[in-house]
């Protein structure tokens, strides 16, 4: 599967005999489409006892292949948008893992950007929320 993902991605980046380089070089091909798997989302876990008022969890965002595949043949950056109140709140990555670790205590939503090699393919933008439910952190208990 990641041969065909990054043939694939290879095929629509590729200049056909083109001696120039640069977006110039690049050519579509006529009916044709490419499609790229990607899964995108969060895991937050509860802290336990590490936990204090303002790091209640580990949570992670992530960017990758169904079967963590390399996106990167098609990629060339994704950049995470996390809430304001964070170090760093724009945190860009321009190889994988493509994902983001950090600890918290509140949900917030965040955005991924994904910027193709392609020069000619706009930005790809999701947004998402983090979040986690109390059952997970009180044990099961509401």
């Amino acid at each position: 599967m990641t041969d065909v993902l990054a043939s694939a991605a290879q095929s629509v980046l590729s200049a056909q005999s083109v001696a120039s380089s640069g977006p110039a070089a690049l050519k579509r091909l006529d009916k044709t489409t490419a499609c790229l798997p990607i899964v995108y989302g969060s895991v937050a876990y509860y802290l336990g006892k590490k936990a204090d008022e303002f790091q209640t969890h580990l949570w992670t965002l992530h960017l990758r292949g169904p079967n963590n595949e390399d996106l990167s043949a098609a990629i060339s950056k994704v950049v995470f948008q996390l809430h304001a109140s964070f170090a760093q709140p724009t945190r860009e990555l321009t190889a994988p893992p493509y994902e983001v670790t950090e600890r918290g205590w509140g949900e917030f939503e965040a955005q991924i950007r994904i910027v193709w090699k392609d020069p000619l393919e706009k930005a790809t933008v999701v947004g998402l929320t983090i979040y986690w439910n109390a059952r997970w952190w009180l044990g099961g208990v509401l």
